[in-house]
């Protein structure tokens, strides 16, 4: 029976793995706020945990998360098409259609005037519902009985949406444990939290050619163009640039899922084909800058290095004297995509050459969602004193290329051996 469980066991971890690792355009197709990429708003689905291995107890994490949901940054994003589209209502160049985006533009631009890159309201309840289900799967972390201390070190960039993530993060825990201490910080000295991979401001210009050229390749620019405005010559002469028109609607339609109060839809903007090489386009963009890719990865892989050296830094203070419970921190998508490819995260570091195969092994959506989170579990058996760590990403057991024999649990003195050869390359 013992071995029917591993083995059981085992192929729902292949099962988990593969289902990470591989997209499919059916797949985006059944869940179209999937094509929202970066933008798409966090989801949660109960999953059920693997049981630590008898007499292991959790004692401490190690966090890092994305802000939640907010508004797109910077304002060109709604100022862009929004400009084009006024100019073209004013001279009569707008189909039916046109008149009918533009208007829903409109509302949309309005709402965002002046919250630029600010967390919403829908963001705030992201980390806050975050924070409640790791109270309470793990409570033994944030327990204060019989005299114990929980002393919470949480931090995070100088970015607003950041603090207030952390703020309603925080503020969750110590309405669940107001015995709960936390000491906050958002300093620029912390700069594991935004090591940002300045090596592509070179690069800029060819990773620029090459995702626009993906998009007209499989966008048809023109047909997009002609159903907005009935004067073709002078839709040719206003807008000028295409890709960024049609890219920063693409944008204000996948944020809308994060502003999720308005009513106001963009779904029959862009059909099914058209967003998914929209969202193929700037995933691609999104790995060239900072994922794993094969032509620039490696310094955006590097950039990590500093956040993952405190995150075992952090650990072993926590496992020798025992005074932090956990170590939160809050930040940005271009610091934990590259964290989880540093870190081999199954499905978050494939490398792949070919522009057109790249969704395939590398997905926006599932490596950072909005309030994508982080969490190393630590457990400790009381008798032995051997140290146990699990992965969670976006609350759900991911596995790592660490030999095992209890996945999805590492022995901390494997799991720190594995990341500190990488981080001595």
């Amino acid at each position: 029976m013992k071995r029917l469980n591993l083995f059981i066991f085992s192929l729902l971890l292949l099962i988990s793995a593969l289902s990470q690792a591989q997209t499919t355009k059916e797949e985006v197709f059944k869940d179209i706020t999937q094509a929202g990429g970066i933008y798409k708003s966090y989801s949660y689905t109960p999953t059920p945990g693997t049981p630590a291995p008898k007499g292991y107890q959790p004692f401490y994490i190690s966090h890092y998360g994305r802000h939640g949901s907010r508004w797109l940054d910077p304002e060109s994003y709604y100022t862009i098409p929004n400009t084009i589209l006024k100019e073209a209502h004013q001279n009569k160049k707008l189909t039916e259609f046109g008149e009918s985006l533009y208007t829903r533009i409109q509302v949309i631009a309005k709402d965002a005037e002046a919250r630029y890159g600010a967390l919403s309201p829908r963001g705030v309840r992201e980390h806050k519902e975050i924070a409640e289900r790791m109270f309470r799967s793990f409570p033994e972390v944030f327990s204060t009985a019989n005299g114990r201390k929980c002393f919470i070190y949480s931090r995070s960039t100088t970015v607003p949406r950041c603090i207030i993530s952390m703020a309603a993060n925080n503020e969750r825990l110590k309405e669940l444990n107001p015995e709960i201490e936390i000491q906050r910080e958002a300093y620029d000295r912390n700069t594991y939290l935004n090591n940002r991979n300045k090596n592509k401001t070179s690069e800029k210009d060819s990773i620029t050619a090459q995702y626009t050229r993906f998009f007209y390749k499989h966008f048809d620019s023109n047909r997009f163009i002609a159903k907005v405005f009935n004067d073709t010559d002078y839709a040719k002469k206003q807008v000028s640039d295409p890709y960024t028109f049609i890219s920063n609607i693409y944008s204000i339609n996948a944020d809308l899922q994060d502003i999720d109060y308005l009513n106001v839809s963009l779904a029959d903007v862009f059909t099914n084909d058209e967003l998914f090489a929209l969202w193929q386009t700037i995933n691609l963009r999104m790995y060239y800058y900072c994922g794993p890719s094969a032509a620039y990865g490696t310094d955006a892989i590097n950039s990590a290095k500093l956040l993952l050296k405190n995150i075992l830094e952090g650990a072993d203070q926590a496992i020798q004297n025992g005074k932090v419970s956990a170590d939160l921190r809050f930040g940005h998508d271009v610091f934990i995509i590259p964290l989880l490819a540093l870190m081999d995260v199954k499905g978050m570091n494939g490398r792949e050459a070919d522009p057109e195969k790249v969704y395939q092994v590398w997905s926006d959506f599932k490596v950072s969602p909005m309030g994508v989170n982080l969490q190393l579990v630590f457990f400790r058996n009381n008798q032995t004193k051997d140290i146990l760590v699990k992965i969670l990403h976006c609350e759900k057991e991911v596995t790592i290329p660490v030999k095992t024999d209890i996945a999805p649990y590492y022995h901390w003195k494997d799991f720190k051996a594995y990341y500190e050869q990488k981080l001595a390359k």
